[in-house]
């Protein structure tokens, strides 16, 4: 963890923030009565493999960077892969609110990729001016 620096973390918890203020104001405004009851939970899935993943591909930046993109792609994947054996599950057995947690995880997912793909960027970057 000592690769990630202190910007990554104030950005992960102002992207969460903002997320968490988002759903508030559009299951209370836009979309009342659709609001998923599980997505607290998936928002906190998706930080934590976020987390997970920053952490073990910056420690990949610093000692095999030849081994990155396949870590990364395999990341990736598999975040995908968990992503939507929950969404499936959540989907049947909760028809009701199935369209509403699916977009929500899908935003949630876009915003944390977007970010994701920044920090690497941005540390890579680091890496390569050392």
């Amino acid at each position: 963890m000592k690769n990630i620096d202190s910007r990554y973390w104030i950005e992960l918890t102002a992207i969460t923030a903002l997320l968490i203020v988002l759903g508030l104001v559009g299951f209370l405004l836009i979309f009342p009565g659709q609001y998923a009851p599980a997505l607290p939970f998936m928002l906190g899935i998706l930080v934590i493999l976020t987390v997970a993943g920053q952490i073990e591909l910056s420690s990949l930046l610093d000692k095999k960077f030849s081994q990155f993109n396949t870590a990364f792609l395999i990341y990736k994947g598999l975040k995908l892969f968990v992503l939507m054996v929950v969404l499936i599950i959540y989907s049947l057995l909760h028809k009701e609110h199935a369209v509403s947690f699916i977009l929500g995880t899908f935003v949630m997912y876009l915003v944390y990729m977007i970010f994701e793909a920044r920090s690497l960027n941005r540390q890579s970057r680091k890496q390569a001016k050392r």
